[in-house]
């Protein structure tokens, strides 16, 4: 009975051990999804996507481009996607979002980080689960992944969506202040 309880608390220890393991992969090595990589340049995007999908930069290199493929089929090196959002900073990707076809039927979290894990090369011991939501944080880029509606990532450049944020405050308080004077 007593080697059982300890067999049994190794194992425990031991799977709690995993389940914290860190991702430490840089922004250069962060995953590429379906061709499509953070810190990509509009150019770049412009080949991945090819030629049916337009994508028009602003002056300001800032925006975002969505694309829904529920009334028409996605091309073919998009092939499962129901629904791409691209955001950019600087003239170049700075998030990712990408709703998968979940084709009627249902796909456990679990199955979805296994299988997002698999595909992307990423540790699958790093992910962080609370109310069907999953957070991998590799530092310089963070992977969040549900299934609420449909599977679900949103892969992001933090130090690009911080400057992002840092300059539209910054233009807010501008705007404020000119507003004042």
């Amino acid at each position: 009975m007593k080697l059982a309880a300890m067999i049994a608390m190794i194992s425990f220890m031991g799977a709690a051990s995993l389940a914290q393991e860190p991702c430490n992969i840089s922004l250069n090595d962060a995953p590429e999804v379906f061709g499509l990589k953070l810190g990509m340049p509009f150019e770049q995007l412009q080949a991945v996507l090819g030629k049916n999908l337009k994508i028009k930069p602003k002056k300001t290199g800032e925006g975002s481009f969505f694309q829904n493929f529920i009334d028409q089929p996605a091309p073919s090196n998009l092939a499962g996607v129901r629904a791409l959002f691209l955001r950019f900073f600087n003239n170049k990707v700075y998030q990712i979002e990408i709703f998968y076809e979940d084709e009627d039927k249902t796909t456990k979290l679990e199955d979805f980080l296994s299988r997002l894990s698999t595909d992307l090369h990423l540790p699958a011991t790093a992910w962080k689960s609370k109310n069907g939501r999953a957070e991998m944080n590799c530092g310089d880029f963070l992977l969040i992944a549900d299934n609420i509606l449909n599977p679900h990532i949103e892969l992001t450049d933090d130090a690009a969506f911080t400057a992002f944020k840092t300059k539209k405050q910054e233009e807010k308080g501008s705007k404020k202040k000119r507003k004042q004077k």
